[in-house]
């Protein structure tokens, strides 16, 4: 039974010092979760966090991890994760600040500092939300110009700070109560961590996270920087009569779903093992032979619509479930006196603060929807309400699976305008990228919160920073996206093929004649994929508790749709690896293992954003 918890805040008690270890709040009601934190977790207000070196070193660390995303967006349809990666530059910059000009850099800075500055850089980092790179890269291939460049540069600030809004409502359900993996901001909070960390305590932490980034760092210098090691090892044979490299299986030489399966736990990457063998090795073959699709065909760009079904009916269905808890959270925006309020909910984000931004930035956005896009001011504002619900959606596959799926659920928004404005492929493309941005950054604040909540941050501040990084970012990503892409000759080529802009592109320009423009089986595809994971949605909530880790994860058959069969078995081997870890020694899952993944994802991170820039320089 938890212990009985103060009615205000306390905010003159010493910061707490959570164990190094810590990756779950104990608890089994949400008040002893939230008594939990608050006691043993919750920094409280004498730590440093939001400073302004925390911002400005985000800020610039977001500048550039933002352009790198999207020069590698361009080329190869690519985002590198930058939460680690930027908590791991925050440090390092500060450190060598402190030893050139240490009266000017001041004190190391606290963890909460380095979480304020990851925060700012992921926010910023991801400002693109995969619109430049696909919505705006098609609009261009489609209509053959830019918008206006003001246009694009509201755009993107007002749909990245959108969705960081929606996402405000969810924290505490997914994050506190839920308590959903979010691996990336998982292992970013024991990169920081370990970082931090002070004594011998420090040491295997340490070692790990450097025995893990060194390792996936030098194999992907041999991969991509020096063209020496193959991505994948396809494997040898075949089924249905294709060939297994041609249907996607291999072994990925990428370490870095290693490191992310780790985090997300043998169930959900068993089943993204599952539903790959499944879709490459029953579907696929199937789909090929019956002429759906040409043998040259690209197959993960038909499986996204049975995906799509998959992810979609699997989040909307939970949430339907759950809709009295999700309930509550909405009316508490509206309530001024919560019935009985935990101390905890005194930091959250204030809801005036959540109306107030809604009540600026929604009008704004359909503005400049109706005047820089040519979108209908109704239908600007239908996808700024579907883009809310598939936000949901991207926060729960995000927590769940690591993966925002924001290529798919900009395609449910296409779908939904090839029926409601056919043949207008430009506002088919603009409300696309509503959905799109908007999800990105409602996924990228949760994971930026989880960190923040494991190292007992003030969430509210991390709600700031996230903010300040959605400004950094489109002020920094929008000038390089002219600059990089000034006309449409420059995509479609060697330096920029844009896979992502010409898949986008052309189901705008299948669906600009609505649903009568997909394939008959691929419409058969779609219902079947939602009534399997409608079907293993139900299972999980009714089967008894000791057989439900045997329930295939809905979101993880899904997942294995839009991602070749190799990276699902990455995702496997590593949440195996950290199963057999865990079963041997109990205590590896919190401690080094979760290190050495942050490390394997650190390392491929940091390398893969170095080999970027040199490229792009020389």
């Amino acid at each position: 039974m938890s212990q009985p918890v103060p009615h205000a805040v306390p905010e003159e008690a010493a910061p707490t010092q959570a164990p190094l270890t810590l990756l779950r709040i104990p608890g089994d009601t949400p008040e002893a979760l939230d008594s939990f934190w608050l006691r043993e977790v919750f920094q409280g207000d004498r730590v440093p966090q939001l400073t302004l070196r925390a911002v400005l070193l985000g800020g610039g660390i977001g500048a550039i991890t933002c352009a790198t995303n999207l020069y590698a967006g361009l080329k190869m349809a690519v985002a590198f994760p930058v939460a680690i990666t930027a908590a791991l530059l925050a440090h390092t910059a500060h450190g060598a600040m402190r030893r050139v000009a240490p009266g000017a850099a001041g004190a190391p800075l606290s963890p909460l500092e380095t979480c304020s500055a990851q925060a700012v850089a992921s926010s910023a980092g991801y400002a693109t939300g995969g619109a430049l790179v696909s919505v705006q890269g098609a609009w261009l291939l489609t209509t053959g110009s830019h918008p206006p460049g003001w246009a694009l540069l509201a755009w993107t600030f007002l749909l990245s700070a959108l969705g960081v809004l929606f996402a405000v409502p969810l924290k505490r359900k997914l994050v506190d109560h839920e308590q959903l993996p979010f691996a990336t901001g998982t292992a970013a909070a024991a990169t920081i961590r370990a970082l931090h960390a002070t004594g011998a305590s420090s040491r295997p932490s340490l070692s790990m996270l450097g025995l893990g980034g060194g390792i996936a760092a030098l194999v992907t210098l041999v991969r991509d920087g020096l063209g020496r090691l193959p991505y994948v090892f396809p494997f040898p044979g075949a089924l249905g009569g294709w060939p297994l490299e041609r249907l996607g299986f291999g072994f990925e030489t990428s370490l870095l779903p290693l490191g992310a399966g780790a985090l997300l736990g043998l169930r959900l990457t068993a089943s993204w093992l599952l539903g790959a063998l499944l879709i490459h090795g029953v579907v696929a073959p199937r789909v090929f032979a019956s002429g759906l699709l040409p043998p040259e065909g690209d197959f993960l760009a038909w499986s996204l619509w049975p995906g799509t079904a998959a992810l979609t009916t699997a989040s909307l269905l939970h949430f339907a479930l759950e809709g009295r808890v999700l309930g509550r959270a909405l009316r508490g925006l509206f309530r001024r006196t919560p019935a009985t309020p935990h101390p905890v909910d005194a930091l959250q984000v204030p809801g005036r603060w959540l109306l107030a931004g809604l009540a600026v930035l929604t009008p704004a956005t359909l503005a400049v929807a109706k005047v820089g896009f040519g979108v209908p001011l109704p239908h600007a504002a239908l996808a700024v309400a579907l883009s809310f619900v598939l936000c949901l959606i991207a926060c729960r596959v995000t927590g769940e699976t690591d993966v925002t799926p924001v290529g798919p659920l900009g395609q449910v928004t296409q779908m939904t305008y090839g029926v409601l404005l056919p043949r207008n492929v430009e506002a088919n493309l603009a409300t696309a990228g509503i959905t799109v941005n908007a999800a990105s950054s409602a996924a990228d604040l949760l994971s930026d919160v989880k960190t923040g909540h494991l190292l007992g941050a003030h969430p509210r501040r991390v709600f700031l920073a996230q903010l300040l990084g959605c400004a950094v970012g489109a002020a920094a990503v929008v000038p390089l996206f002219f600059l990089l892409v000034p006309d449409r000759a420059a995509l479609g080529g060697e330096r920029f093929p844009a896979p992502a802009a010409t898949v986008t592109a052309s189901i705008a320009q299948v669906l600009a004649s609505g649903l009568s423009g997909v394939e008959p089986g691929t419409r058969a595809a779609l219902g079947w994929a939602a009534l399997v994971a409608a079907g293993l949605t139900l299972a999980e909530r009714r089967v008894p508790e000791r057989v439900r880790h045997w329930v295939p994860s809905p979101l993880g058959m899904g997942l294995a749709c839009l991602l070749p069969a190799s990276t699902a078995l990455g995702f496997f081997l590593g949440g195996l690896a950290a199963a057999v870890a865990r079963k041997v020694s109990p205590g590896a899952q919190e401690g080094r293992v979760v290190t050495l993944a942050a490390g394997l994802i650190a390392g491929e991170g940091l390398m893969g954003v170095g080999i970027v820039l040199s490229q792009a320089l020389w």
